[in-house]
């Protein structure tokens, strides 16, 4: 029987991912001997493709909408993975799909990235899986945290699950809890693609001044609810650390190699301006530092 020799990132939609270039990058770097591809999996044909997919590939990075749902399907979950609700990386060996996730391993090191600070309350917009990754994190490093989104029934959910507050946008408590937040998290979509001209926060909404806000939208670099906050005077965290910590955990899941930090991040930013996107702001420009 051949081996797999491929490792696939799967979601709807995936034609704009970085991963690919990412990825491929950190291959050639390392010598081995795998491709990496995307593959488009509506969530209506998840169950019925999951056989074949580890029939066929070595690992597969997942994204939206798929990460909650795959959890069901894997043979054998990391701890952190099933605590989160969400897995976003799968390896598959001896017959048995193992799931992690490398949103919960790689938050903490992306922020460490750019600040030592520690925090004390943080606001978290999105229910999804990368939000609950956020939440679980920021729970364990001490921090009072509150979520908000759009999806009632999602968002107590992950309450209930991580002993954390949830109110809607608009809702008394979450005004409150941004004013006395010092980092606020973005874990929704809006803001990149096809809504960059659009911020998930409303412009009246307080902004941690002398906090962070770290926006997990990657596509631009510079969303607007980045230049806000920086405008505002807040340390600002882009989505591609992230991004990058995320990849080089999932393919030391995978091969057991350390991924190469660097030469991802210059994939990834070569990407992005071969796409005519923003490219890296100056280090003076990214908000006062902590």
């Amino acid at each position: 029987m051949k081996l797999p020799t491929k490792l696939a990132i799967i979601g709807d939609p995936v034609a704009e991912s970085l991963s690919p270039a990412i990825h491929s990058a950190a291959l050639l770097s390392l010598g081995l001997r795998l491709r990496y591809v995307a593959v488009r999996v509506p969530v209506t044909r998840l169950h019925g493709l999951f056989a074949e997919l580890s029939e066929r590939y070595v690992g597969l990075n997942v994204t939206r909408p798929l990460k909650e749902m795959v959890v069901d399907l894997c043979d054998d979950v990391s701890s952190e993975a099933a605590q989160a609700g969400s897995i976003n990386t799968v390896a598959f060996r001896d017959g048995r799909a193992y799931g992690a996730s490398t949103d919960v391993s790689g938050f903490m090191p992306a922020i460490r990235t750019v600040t030592s600070r520690n925090f004390s309350v943080a606001v978290i917009l999105g229910t999804g899986g990368v939000a609950r990754a956020a939440a679980l994190v920021l729970r364990r490093e001490g921090a009072h945290v509150h979520v908000s989104g759009r999806n009632e029934l999602a968002g107590k959910r992950l309450a209930a699950d991580l002993n954390v507050s949830f109110g809607s946008i608009s809702a008394p408590s979450t005004r409150s809890a941004l004013e006395r937040a010092d980092l606020l998290v973005n874990a929704t979509p809006l803001g990149g693609g096809a809504t960059a001209t659009e911020s998930p926060l409303p412009d009246d909404a307080p902004l941690p001044s002398q906090g962070a806000v770290f926006d997990l939208v990657y596509r631009p670099r510079m969303t607007r609810l980045l230049k806000r906050a920086r405008d505002e005077g807040c340390l600002t965290i882009d989505g591609l650390h992230l991004l990058v910590e995320q990849a080089a955990l999932s393919l030391q899941i995978w091969t057991g190699q350390q991924g190469p930090r660097q030469v991802m991040r210059a994939a990834a930013l070569a990407a992005l301006n071969e796409r005519g996107l923003e490219p890296e702001l100056p280090r003076a420009m990214q908000g006062k530092g902590i």
